[in-house]
């Protein structure tokens, strides 16, 4: 009897301590897993405060753009030219400058709507009308075949020009048309008021020819015509705008330099033709006139902003008269935004710094007379400062080289009220000092 009692107390006692271990091992690992999950909680608000750190500095990134952009600008501000870098980068290699001296200037603002322009001559038809999408008046050309005469325009095209505008169709590009074309047509004829009912007149003729349509072809053309057949020539380019993908509705700009016997067309910001004797040397052209044919009912070129500059200038000249006027820069009307059309101009301006680095400059800001002193004043001075800025940024101009000044509208170059006089005062003049 006394064995089984010391049997069953040591059998208590062993499985006391048993269970005893059998506790402590399960109060260890709910200790473990009590730790860890405290570790991981507190992993996970630290993961969780990294990220909804990153989240809300985006959310205050954003927060900061929408207010920035919804802010109205300061003066200051209208002279950064942040906008247009991209479109800057697009024009990096474009070459067009236009010439120095503004002889025509065309925008139809003094022309009534529905009316012919007042300072052309047809024998088809035109009347001047307003979109309302694009701001402006235009030069609206339907069907038929006409000749168009700038009267602006001289006689006795000099040999060396620019000339430039801009052009919409409102048309779908590929539907199938006969004939969509507009032609700059350069020739010998003596009048340009001569043969109006005639096309491609003259002795000596060099056109330039935009089409879209299938019967004319598409895209941009040069056709030369002289009695010597041998001489003849034509080129062809295919930009995009003026081909079967093209988008009508859009504003299309077109320059074309004329030096000597080459020519140079551009499309925006493409070259899209250079031919180095798109004349014969000896040819003296004396008009410049446009010509349409459109065949469909309800189709149109839109024409307007046309301006014809002489001065066509090398870089080693720019300053021989101490002061060049940079009408090949341009801004958005009304702001200090500098046009990424002016890239060129201002690429030959700086180099011409470059190459007289103990030269510094004056630039001078310029407006018309619209509007009154306490608006134009400080508009032409945001502007000089806003080129002055460019030169810096994206040619490495030292700024301490360059001096600012506008001066408003009181240093006009017409006293004119005409839109090219209006078109020659707005202007950026660099001094050389």
């Amino acid at each position: 009897m006394k064995r089984t009692s010391l049997l069953i107390v040591i059998l208590a006692v062993f499985c006391s301590t048993h269970a005893e271990a059998q506790l402590f091992k399960k109060i260890k690992k709910k200790l473990e897993r009590k730790v860890e999950q405290k570790v991981d909680e507190q992993v996970d608000k630290e993961l969780d405060d990294v990220f909804d750190g990153e989240k809300e500095e985006k959310k205050k990134k954003k927060r900061k753009k929408k207010s920035s952009d919804t802010e109205t600008p300061t003066q200051d501000e209208e002279t950064t030219i942040e906008a247009p870098e991209a479109s800057f980068e697009a024009y990096s290699k474009y070459d067009f400058i236009p010439g120095e001296k503004l002889i025509a200037y065309e925008d139809f603002s003094t022309d009534a709507i529905g009316d012919l322009p007042q300072k052309w001559n047809t024998n088809l038809s035109a009347e001047v009308v307003s979109l309302n999408t694009i701001s402006g008046n235009w030069m609206r050309i339907g069907k038929g075949y006409g000749t168009y005469v700038f009267s602006e325009i001289p006689t006795d095209i000099p040999e060396g020009f620019t000339l430039e505008f801009d052009l919409i169709y409102d048309f779908a590009p590929d539907a199938w048309a006969f004939k969509r074309y507009l032609n700059v047509v350069l020739s010998d004829l003596e009048d340009p008021n001569q043969y109006l009912g005639k096309q491609n007149t003259g002795k000596h003729v060099t056109k330039v020819i935009i089409s879209v349509a299938d019967g004319s072809g598409r895209g941009v053309f040069l056709d030369k015509k002289t009695p010597n057949k041998a001489l003849n020539l034509k080129g062809k380019s295919a930009p995009d705008v003026f081909s079967k993908s093209g988008i009508s509705k859009e504003i299309n700009h077109i320059s074309i330099l004329k030096k000597g016997t080459r020519m140079k067309i551009y499309v925006n910001e493409d070259k899209v033709l250079d031919i180095p004797r798109a004349k014969e040397k000896e040819v003296i052209f004396k008009t410049l006139r446009f010509e349409t044919g459109i065949t469909p009912d309800d189709q149109h070129y839109y024409m307007s902003n046309i301006k014809f500059a002489t001065g066509v200038n090398s870089a080693d000249r720019l300053f021989e008269n101490g002061s060049y006027q940079a009408h090949g820069i341009t801004f958005d009307s009304g702001s200090a935004s500098i046009k990424a059309s002016s890239y060129a101009t201002l690429k030959q301006i700086a180099e011409v710094m470059k190459t007289n680095p103990d030269k510094t400059y004056k630039i001078v800001g310029h407006t018309d007379n619209d509007g009154s002193d306490s608006v134009n004043i400080p508009l032409s001075e945001n502007r000089a400062a806003a080129v002055q800025k460019i030169l810096k940024k994206e040619f490495d101009i030292d700024s301490s080289r360059l001096q600012t000044m506008g001066k408003g509208s009181s240093e006009p170059l017409s006293n004119d009220n005409t839109a090219t006089a209006k078109a020659q005062n707005r202007r950026v003049e660099i001094i050389q000092l």
